[in-house]
C-alpha cells in the first residue's frame, strides 16, 4: 500500500521517514505545510475501520478494479 502519511522526524538517524502502515497519527492540533495523499490506488486494500477515528483525503481520488476502500462501522470518511 502506498499510503505512508506524514512525515516523521527520527532524531536516532538524523532523517525523515514515513509513518508505518500499521501506526495511526493521532494528533489534537497539527500545524503543517503540506498534506497529501495518493489519487490513485491500484491494488491496495485499505481499512478504516478505527471508530475513534474520522478519516478525510483531497481528490479526485481513484480506486481501481483491483483496490478496495473499506469504512468500518462508526466512521465518517469524506473525500474534499
Amino acid at each position: 500500500m502506498t499510503e505512508r502519511i506524514p512525515l516523521i522526524y527520527n532524531p536516532s538517524l538524523n532523517q525523515l521517514q514515513e509513518v508505518s502502515l500499521a501506526d495511526e497519527t493521532s494528533v489534537g492540533i497539527l500545524s503543517v505545510r503540506v498534506i497529501s495523499n495518493p489519487n490513485y490506488y491500484t491494488n491496495e486494500v485499505v481499512s478504516l475501520a478505527n471508530s475513534s477515528f474520522n478519516y478525510g483525503m483531497f481528490g479526485p481520488v481513484t480506486v481501481g478494479t483491483a483496490a478496495t476502500i473499506t469504512v468500518g462501522s462508526g466512521v465518517s470518511f469524506v473525500i474534499y
